[in-house]
């Protein structure tokens, strides 16, 4: 099965890539999976092994440096690769925000948003790692993720969420299917990547209306998909 192919193009110097796993590709949890089990997974997918991290729902980055840093490259909610040409990262994720941004010297970052990280500033994080060494964040991709036809959100935590993204709460408000308040997750991260002057290149569906994808929420799954995200050198 072929993966979803979320972004595939020129970014300033590197040829980016960003794809998706589905449920049909098993589970990526990189702590729960069998670790030979883990790496058939990721060539099928991906056709190359990428590292992801112990994701905590907070700040913290992490650099991957080469193949000692896989499968788990440290604790985190940011995992930042400096191309082009570095090692692939990934972000796992089932209903949570799995975000990947590139800079236009091949620079990959990925950032687990879960709404406490979303509310804490990660995306904030994301971008300052990817711009550290002087790049522009030139493509900007949200994977499967949550939306709000199904996520019911208390209005307390909306205020949370809304002052972690610089947003109103109005801007990130939505409804559930049955009528409940809701978190507009992608709406959120767009403020928050807008917040620092980027634009959100590509928004994937809802995890929680269809099993394509894994789903704690709506269907309390404990397997995790994958978003990856890896750039290679141009030649001229």
């Amino acid at each position: 099965m072929v993966a979803d192919i979320l972004l595939d193009r020129r970014c300033g110097t590197s040829h980016a890539h960003v794809v998706t796993s589905e449920r049909a590709h098993g589970d990526l949890h990189p702590i729960h999976t069998d670790i030979e089990l883990l790496a058939r997974r990721q060539r099928e997918v991906a056709s190359r092994s990428w590292s992801m991290l112990d994701q905590r729902h907070g700040r913290e980055a992490v650099e991957v440096h080469g193949d000692s840093s896989w499968p788990i490259a440290g604790i985190g909610d940011v995992v930042v690769s400096r191309g082009p040409s570095g090692p692939a990262i990934g972000v796992w994720a089932a209903d949570c925000a799995p975000i990947v941004l590139i800079g236009d010297a091949g620079t990959v970052v990925g950032v687990h948003a879960g709404w406490r990280g979303l509310a804490a500033g990660v995306v904030d994080v994301g971008v300052r790692a990817a711009t550290a060494a002087g790049e522009d964040v030139v493509a900007a991709v949200l994977g499967p993720v949550i939306h709000q036809c199904c996520y019911e959100f208390s209005a307390g935590d909306l205020d949370l969420v809304a002052a972690g993204v610089h947003s109103s709460v109005a801007d990130i408000v939505g409804m559930t299917a049955t009528g409940a308040l809701a978190l507009d997750v992608p709406s959120a991260v767009r403020s928050a990547l807008a917040a620092n002057d980027v634009e959100l290149d590509v928004v994937r569906p809802c995890t929680g209306c269809t099993a394509r994808w894994f789903s704690h929420r709506a269907r309390t799954d404990l397997g995790r998909h994958a978003v990856i995200g890896w750039t290679e050198t141009v030649d001229d």
